[in-house]
């Protein structure tokens, strides 16, 4: 009976040691990602999404708008940062402008400005200047908490964490009040998809995809708004005054 038990044992390990059959080639850490996914959704379920269902009940969407474009006009200032560190005169000259525009008219950004007279968001971060750089994505990784990433996009986060506006309040414990708003936040905008994850036969494997193609689509658009693009030169934003966006 001992040797019969052996023998399971012994098959069950090669099982678990061998390669998965389909397995992803940009997913190499699949056995490390789904346990600390499993994680983040189970603090999800339990902290987080209640905590965000309640914010959207007790705050018009107007009250959220403005919330969250306070936020957003924060994180524009690295996406200046990030235009500058790509070589990138057009795109920082739109996003500069836009943030000025936001930061005054809109009230410090309680008010988006700049997309009512051309200038949309454009989402920038330290990963996509690396990509633009030419350093490859490597590996997706699911990190604690934060969730999707790649082996690039994880300590390029830090990068963009440090310089965000809120780490510059001081005393330093008075950042926690209005991060944990913005962790609602960015919750919030997710809201609309909870349905579609939750249908998913894997949701695992939909927000991987989703993640990766999503920072492919951005990189492909940054490298196309190259420096060497000629129609910077004609004029600071878009050469035939069309809306262009990096």
């Amino acid at each position: 009976m001992l040797k019969t038990a052996w023998r399971y044992w012994f098959v069950a390990g090669l099982l678990l040691s061998a390669p998965p059959i389909f397995a992803d080639e940009r997913d190499p850490l699949v056995r490390i990602n789904r346990p600390i996914y499993r994680f983040n959704d189970a603090l999800d379920r339990r902290i987080l999404l209640p905590l965000t269902r309640g914010y959207v009940w007790l705050l018009p969407q107007p009250a959220r708008d403005c919330v969250h474009n306070v936020f957003s006009n924060l994180g524009d200032t690295l996406v200046v940062v990030n235009d500058v560190l790509q070589v990138n005169p057009r795109a920082t000259g739109r996003d500069f402008l836009r943030l000025v525009m936001n930061t005054t008219f809109g009230l410090a950004g309680l008010f988006d400005v700049g997309v009512r007279v051309g200038l949309p968001k454009h989402e920038q971060d330290f990963g996509l200047t690396l990509g633009v750089w030419g350093v490859p994505a490597g590996p997706y990784v699911v990190l604690p908490i934060k969730g999707p990433s790649t082996l690039r996009d994880a300590p390029a986060a830090l990068f963009d964490t440090l310089l965000y506006p809120l780490n510059f309040i001081r005393p330093s414990r008075d950042q926690w009040g209005p991060y944990a708003l913005y962790v609602v936040d960015m919750r919030a905008q997710l809201l609309p998809l909870q349905p579609t994850l939750e249908s998913s036969g894997d949701p695992y494997i939909l927000l991987r995809e989703v993640y990766l193609q999503r920072r492919a689509a951005a990189l492909k658009a940054d490298r196309k708004a190259a420096p060497s693009d000629q129609t910077a030169a004609d004029d600071p934003f878009t050469a035939d005054g069309s809306e262009a966006v990096p």
